[in-house]
């Protein structure tokens, strides 16, 4: 199993989710990823977003929304211990593209 760590800030962004279902969905996503049950979409380099390459995204909504509210951003980081960890970089609505700039942030990448 991978090791799951998370970037300062990150637990902010999960107490700034609007109710407890937003939240346990959210750390659902990251532990079905540390699992290897289901794996993010890859993001990229753009002028909005800065440079994610290494990132990978995940949609949630614990409504079921066609389009869903919620965007979670992690990456496969060295770990000291195992040869692969998950890193939690932000998680955040849809709307403004709040996920992806609070990661890039994060990374020093804006």
């Amino acid at each position: 199993m991978l090791g799951l760590t998370a970037l300062p800030g990150f637990q902010d962004d999960i107490d700034a989710l609007p109710n407890v279902a937003t939240r346990q969905m959210a750390v659902n996503m990251l532990l079905h990823v540390r699992n290897g049950d289901v794996r993010g979409i890859a993001l990229d380099d753009r002028a909005s977003t800065g440079d994610l390459g290494d990132c990978f995204k995940l949609y949630f909504d614990p409504d079921g929304s066609d389009k869903p509210r919620f965007r979670l951003v992690y990456r496969f980081t060295p770990n000291e211990v195992q040869a692969v960890a998950i890193e939690a970089v932000a998680v955040g609505r849809r709307q403004g593209l709040d996920a992806y700039l609070r990661a890039a942030e994060r990374l020093g990448r804006l």
